[in-house]
């Protein structure tokens, strides 16, 4: 197990992700907007790897014009890009992005433009977790225990995101929220107690009142299909039916399935 440091205490917390059904990629982009803008989500992305934008701008510029609205869209996001801090990106260029690239994905599976071969250093971690993996094949995101594992291989997009706060949420979806974490907590509570004398029920409880942070990648498989698909870690465990219940929300507004997997 992993360790990981929350709201003062230490606990023993897995993974768990979540994966998005693309049925139309050349409207991929207008499907993920309307995700992340389902009122789900504080509004602020950022990238957790900018090169797939630099790789995808020098593509485009040899096929499009400079007016297109594609390339106005990367010059934007990579405008962006700084030494110092993790890039942002807006709904709207991202919309525009991901359809085009939807709408392209064999001739940039072609040309191999999301492929990344393993480091050194993976290859020996692989091999010490007995995984195997070869750049251009299938990634089933689930053989991989944690996120730094996983190999970038064909990712196009990788974001950081975060649930909004409880406090964001309908009357009625404050309400079930605030059930589902009461249940974590009473569960955990009958199974021990934390190490200061609160009760976990309490500790838990507080976790409504932060965002709650989550990866978001959007992936070109071997045969031109795309994936969606993200993580979280924090109490993973303790509040699964917390993070799923506002996913599945956000999926419903968008029109979306979404679905699920504890990584032990």
């Amino acid at each position: 197990m992993l360790r990981a440091r929350w709201s003062g205490y230490e606990i023993d917390s897995s993974e768990a992700a979540y994966k998005v059904k693309v049925k139309d990629p050349a409207h991929m982009g207008t499907l993920m907007r309307a995700f992340l803008g389902s009122g789900y989500f504080v509004r602020s992305f950022y990238h957790l790897s900018e090169v797939q934008m630099e790789r995808l701008q020098e593509w485009v510029a040899q096929r499009e014009p400079p007016e297109a609205k594609m390339r106005q869209a990367l010059d934007k996001v990579i405008s962006k890009f700084s030494d110092t801090r993790w890039s942002r990106i807006g709904v709207r260029n991202l919309e525009t992005i991901l359809n085009y690239v939807g709408q392209h994905a064999q001739e940039l599976l072609d040309d191999q433009l999301f492929r990344f071969e393993l480091t050194d250093e993976e290859r020996e971690q692989y091999a010490d977790l007995d995984i195997e993996f070869e750049p251009g094949s299938f990634l089933d995101e689930t053989d991989f225990y944690s996120e730094g594992e996983m190999p970038m291989d064909g990712v196009v997009m990788a974001l950081g995101c975060a649930l909004v706060k409880a406090e964001k949420l309908t009357p009625g979806e404050r309400r079930e929220t605030r059930q589902i974490v009461r249940r974590a907590g009473r569960r955990m509570d009958r199974f021990e107690r934390p190490f200061f004398g609160e009760r976990w029920v309490d500790l838990l409880a507080s976790s409504l009142e932060r965002s709650m942070n989550i990866s978001l990648r959007v992936r070109l498989n071997p045969d031109a299909t795309f994936s969606v698909t993200g993580r979280w870690m924090e109490d993973g465990q303790f509040l699964y039916d917390y993070y799923s219940y506002l996913l599945e929300q956000a999926a419903e507004k968008a029109g979306a399935q979404v679905g699920f997997d504890m990584i032990y």
